[in-house]
């Protein structure tokens, strides 16, 4: 897979996914194959801001379109339910 600027990629290394905006691709041919360095740009993490990851295109995952939609990486769509009955209001007791 080719990457462009713009693409959001989890680099598989680190211990748990965090979603990287591709800031930058260097295309490098060897022999017939295409490889791309990659800078990339955390968008959580440990790091401070302004941090850009290094990466190879086979050190990385793309992160589908539908899961930055749903505002989380990687979770599992809700499962949504009709309530069930009236909801539930408490009461608040008089001052005595």
């Amino acid at each position: 897979m080719l990457y462009q600027p713009g693409d959001y990629v989890c680099p598989a290394d680190l211990p748990r996914p965090i979603i990287c905006r591709v800031e930058d691709v260097e295309s490098l041919r060897v022999g017939r194959e295409v490889s791309q360095v990659l800078k990339l740009e955390p968008l959580e993490g440990p790091w401070p801001a302004g941090t850009l990851l290094i990466r190879l295109d086979a050190a990385v995952v793309p992160v589908p379109a539908r899961t930055l939609w749903r505002g989380g990486a990687f979770l599992p769509p809700p499962s949504i339910s009709p309530p069930r009955g009236r909801p539930r209001v408490p009461r608040r007791r008089a001052a005595g």
